[in-house]
């Protein structure tokens, strides 16, 4: 091999520099000193005052928003020179509010039975806001032997005042604790590999997001577990960013890659073999992992990662992030994709790795008090464990062994499912992808029990989340985190509306649909899959990148990962090779259609079909064509979009179809025959929503397409109420008013945009 030059030595050194995760800074930065070939690095901040040459980092006051900072890494070596630029974002200090109250709790139990107290409160703050503290309880009983009564405790104060939190604890005799109204499955989602994707541009997605999954190294994406294992490398090169060797979340974008194949490969796609080879390859490689890891005696039984135990241990002793960072949601991510390899491709042998990881995650936190748990699951992502609940439930389900249901119930978040189930929006301020990981986890804990409170945990949290912090595109959050209540026109930044929100919150949608058949889900699923996931993806080529946050404010430009292997370039492979996700659900011999994306459904038991028209261009005339192969359904759900509850009708061969409407949904019963046609007309027309925190900041929708205007300029356009009435048509998927171009948001890949705008 011949010897790098000193141009290209600081070139690889810049490129590999790690700085860790630069979005949300609430702790000193290391920065490093030389690079990986033996380049100096030195820095220089544009804010010295918020975080100096050094990575020291001083927060800014509470209320004085948070920075941006600029750090600048000057590379050097023989002569040879280089910079990098890395934009920091500081989080102020929380704002100084003050508790006013406490919510009481009230609980029923029955006589006999063990009861264990919340171990936080709903408080409500000065600036009308509620949240959860946690709460120290004086005295607390023995439960279970109580004779029956009312039993009132209290805890120690509260803030600045002190308020006293008290909890109402009754025993009655005979009292049984039971679940009404339990939900069950109503409609089920169709398999991936009975669906498949024929045309528009999420056909041109898939094709870019496949060619990249095959051209990835497979011995890369192995490297940092081979290494940990003490196994041969195979002269592979280490990944880079979050997954660098120096990284303490590599490993995270293995898992996502794992899932990513195994999504692929259930598409039965034209690459269908060869992601079948991807599979087996890396679920061998891991397993040769695992079963190193174990010999060596170095580790307990079942574990892999990339890394040893120690992350873990210190996450037990409360080190903060970024001396760890979130060692279960990287375990998360590879059990999730092993059990993905399973599930889709039929792989027996990713099913007993995934069964001895779960082993591993049982025996060590079986063994930790309730309060330990609760202390480590409330940590500022150094606890955040993503979806690992999710996963252990659903591996339940695949291998009959209790532990991996009792693991699951272990990452029970009491600050996030108490008030999740009392319905109470206590969201602002939480990290977003932190948290609703662990309700798509309720979710699946509810699948195997039965136990309510967790469907109710999911479903209020969706509807909390839906209804107070969704941006225009079906983004949530800005600089990751949950804003108060309706905090969107205030909050337009160019760190709105984190990716992998997005594609945990289309999780979560699909699975209740399940239970809950309405369109309300699938008008949602619908806005964020439009108009923030398929804009998501790089379009200049299968390069892999995808966006971190999507930028809502005036002149926003997206930005690509396609180095740093974040958590958005994780969720992002995965994301443009599943859109058959929830396109149809059957129940009995019923037939939903709840998007209508060119596609082929087939399966034996209920016949196939295929959508052979794109209803968002113009030349389909806006209609959804829908052609009956091989008919075994007896009744047809067509959704009726909430941007078209008027101008919505059915042909059925040429002749109005009569229709009743249950659920926004339009039921048509007929004897179909192989041949039908049946047309499917939607009212396409521009509307302005305003936001409810700044009613003149209004975002402009077409149909269901978010539109952006393409304009460089950094101020809000202002625009004369009832512009909506002036645009004109000037290409596909493009109109124009007053010189200005305004196409759907997955238009706007590489210039500057505007998606909200000024109403006078």
């Amino acid at each position: 091999m011949s010897k790098l030059t000193a141009k290209q030595i600081v070139q690889a050194d810049a490129d590999g520099i790690y700085i860790g995760n630069i979005y949300t800074v609430e702790a000193d930065l290391d920065l490093p000193k030389k690079g990986q070939g033996g380049a100096g690095i030195a820095w220089k901040s544009n804010m010295p005052h918020i975080i100096n040459d050094h990575g020291k980092v001083v927060r800014p006051r509470e209320g004085a928003g948070n920075r941006e900072v600029t750090l600048t890494a000057t590379i050097t070596h023989e002569g040879e020179v280089a910079t990098r630029e890395f934009i920091a974002t500081v989080l102020a200090l929380k704002s100084d509010v003050k508790i006013v109250g406490a919510r009481a709790i009230r609980e029923e139990m029955p006589k006999g039975q063990p009861y264990r107290l919340s171990g936080v409160v709903i408080v409500e703050r000065d600036d009308g806001t509620q949240s959860t503290e946690v709460v120290t309880w004086k005295n607390i009983p023995n439960f279970a032997l109580l004779p029956e009564g009312i039993y009132e405790i209290e805890g120690e104060g509260l803030g600045e005042e002190k308020i006293v939190p008290k909890a109402f604890v009754t025993i009655k005799a005979g009292l049984e604790k039971t679940w009404d109204d339990i939900p069950t499955v109503v409609a089920q989602k169709c398999n991936y590999d009975d669906v498949s994707i024929t045309g528009s541009f999420f056909n041109e997605n898939r094709l870019r997001a496949e060619e990249f999954l095959m051209s990835c190294n497979l011995d890369s994406m192995l490297y940092n577990f081979r290494e940990a294992a003490g196994l041969d490398m195979k002269g592979a090169a280490p990944m880079t960013g979050w997954d660098a060797p120096e990284c303490l979340l590599k490993g995270h974008t293995t898992g996502h890659y794992l899932s990513a194949v195994a999504l692929a490969y259930a598409g039965k796609t034209e690459n269908h073999a060869k992601f079948g080879e991807i599979i087996t390859y890396m679920v061998e490689g891991l397993a040769g992992c695992q079963q190193a890891m174990e010999e060596s005696g170095k580790f307990s039984y079942g574990f892999l990662s990339g890394y040893s135990e120690e992350q873990f241990d210190k996450l037990e002793e409360y080190v903060v992030y970024p001396k760890i960072w979130a060692p279960y949601y990287t375990l998360h991510k590879i059990l999730s994709g092993l059990i993905d390899c399973y599930e889709h491709a039929g792989q027996e042998k990713a099913l007993d790795v995934a069964a001895k990881i779960g082993i591993w995650i049982y025996n060590r936190l079986s063994k930790l008090p309730q309060a330990q748990l609760q202390k480590m699951w409330a940590m500022y992502i150094a606890g955040e464990f993503g979806g690992i609940n999710e996963s252990l439930a659903r591996l339940k389900k695949f291998v009959d062994k209790p532990e991996f249901l009792a693991a699951a119930k272990l990452f029970d978040n009491e600050r996030l499912f108490y008030p999740m189930a009392l319905n109470v929006d206590t969201l602002g301020g939480i990290h977003g992808n932190q948290h609703v990981p662990q309700i798509i986890g309720a979710l699946e804990i509810f699948a195997r029990t039965g136990e309510k409170v967790y469907y109710d945990i999911a479903r209020n949290f969706w509807h909390i989340a839906t209804s107070s912090h969704i941006y225009n595109i079906g983004g949530a959050g800005e600089g990751e985190m949950f804003q108060d209540p309706h905090k969107i026109g205030t909050r337009l930044t160019e760190k709105t509306a984190e990716t992998c929100v997005t594609y945990n919150m289309l999780k979560l949608t699909a699975i209740l649909f399940e239970y809950e058949p309405k369109s309300e889900y699938m008008d949602y699923f619908e806005k964020a899959l439009y108009n923030h996931i398929a804009a998501s993806q790089d379009q200049s080529g299968p390069v892999g990148g995808s966006t971190y946050f999507m930028p809502l404010h005036p002149g926003g430009q997206k930005g690509y990962d396609t180095l740093s292997n974040t958590c958005c370039h994780g969720t992002g492979l995965e994301n443009h090779v599943k859109y058959q996700d929830a396109i149809y659900y059957v129940q009995d011999k019923a037939l939903f259609i709840n998007l209508y994306i060119p596609s082929k459904l087939s399966i034996p038991q209920i016949g196939s079909l295929a959508i052979l028209s794109d209803f968002l261009e113009e030349k389909s005339g806006h209609k959804a064509l829908i052609k009956i192969e091989k008919p075994g359904f007896k009744e047809l759900r067509l959704r009726i979009p909430c941007w078209s509850r008027s101008g919505f009708a059915v042909l059925l061969n040429g002749v109005v179809a009569g229709y009743k409407e249950k659920d926004g949904y339009a039921i048509i019963t007929n004897n179909f025959a192989s041949g039908d046609i049946i047309e499917v007309t939607f009212a396409f027309k521009f509307r302005v929503e305003a936001t409810i925190d700044a009613p003149e900041i209004a975002a402009l929708y077409y149909g269901p397409l978010v539109m952006c205007a393409l304009d460089d300029g950094e101020e809000f356009i202002v625009l004369e109420k009832g512009f909506e009435n002036r645009l004109q048509k000037s290409g596909d998927f493009e109109f124009a008013l007053d010189g200005r171009k305004f196409v759907p948001n997955y238009y706007a890949d590489t210039g500057k945009y505007h998606a909200y705008f000024k109403i006078k």
